[in-house]
């Protein structure tokens, strides 16, 4: 090895290492944010009752009469552990007055524990305003940060989503389309059909090629196109289609939206069950409709 080919790798190695000491130091001083960590709760919990199906919410009527934000604390007898549900209107805006609410209610009940929807992604505080990158759930990292308790997802994952819904006898192929085709919904129609196809590519990319069960089952935008026009013989273009409120066409993809929404609730109401009796105080945001799907079951459960 020549000696300018050594020192070109040594100088490397150096800033390798000096960059590696830079994040660090970033991160513990909370300048960058990393993704929140999936609860898993101890053991199985069995729900009883169960939590509130999508279907059930929307054919109630009370998708169009429940309050948002939609609010509410449930407290453990016998131990003092605690919830507070936030059931926040999705906005970014941080002027909103569910900002001020949520701020108020954080003093008031101070929670030991802290969770949000989604999973948050890299934020890098000198660039981005929480709120404004990720509504509710970037408040409610914000103020974790800030007071130094343990901040999660509520999420189960992307992963055990999709090998719970292969499970209940879903084919892969349509589980990587379903999720491929949520990227956009209601929004295709704003693009271009050359657009329309480079997102599609970088949805199938984006929605499945990380995840081992869905990797490589898509490949090219016509097998949307195949896939959809054999589910929804009788409705417009995935490109044209405009889906109804909180919902999809009816038929398999509905099923797996509603199926997907229902284990992501039920992992929810397991992590703050399991969280509420280890005694923590668990403030938890999510969109007001998680919120009263839940709380049934929450409210039977922690006593």
């Amino acid at each position: 090895m020549s000696r300018t080919i050594w020192l070109i790798m040594k100088k490397t190695t150096y800033l390798i290492i000096a960059l590696s000491i830079i994040v660090l130091t970033l991160v513990q001083c909370r300048v960058i944010w990393l993704p929140p960590k999936i609860y898993i709760p101890d053991k199985v919990i069995v729900l009883n009752p169960p939590v509130m199906t999508l279907r059930e919410y929307t054919t109630s009527g009370l998708i169009n009469t429940h309050a948002r934000p939609y609010i509410y604390q449930i407290t453990n007898s016998t131990n003092g552990g605690a919830v507070y549900v936030f059931g926040a209107a999705h906005s970014k805006d941080p002027k909103h007055p569910q900002v001020a609410m949520m701020d108020s209610i954080w003093d008031l009940f101070n929670p030991t524990t802290a969770m949000l929807e989604g999973r948050l992604g890299y934020l890098i505080t000198w660039l981005h305003n929480p709120i404004e990158k990720k509504g509710e759930s970037g408040f409610t990292a914000r103020k974790a940060k800030k007071k130094g308790i343990e901040l999660f997802t509520w999420e189960p994952g992307r992963e055990n989503e999709i090998n719970e819904l292969i499970h209940k006898g879903y084919h892969p192929k349509l589980v990587a389309a379903f999720f491929s085709l949520g990227v956009h919904n209601n929004n295709w129609k704003n693009f271009s059909a050359e657009n329309q196809n480079k997102e599609m590519m970088n949805a199938i990319d984006s929605k499945t090629k990380k995840y081992s069960s869905l990797k490589g089952l898509i490949t090219s935008v016509n097998e949307i196109d195949s896939i959809w026009k054999a589910e929804c013989p009788n409705i417009p273009s995935w490109r044209s289609y405009k889906h109804p409120k909180n919902g999809w066409p009816s038929g398999k993809l509905e099923d797996i939206s509603e199926l997907t929404s229902y284990i992501r609730d039920e992992h929810l109401c397991r992590s703050i069950i399991d969280l509420v009796r280890k005694g923590q105080r668990v403030f938890v945001t999510m969109g007001a409709s998680h919120a009263v799907t839940i709380e049934r079951t929450l409210k039977a459960m922690i006593q």
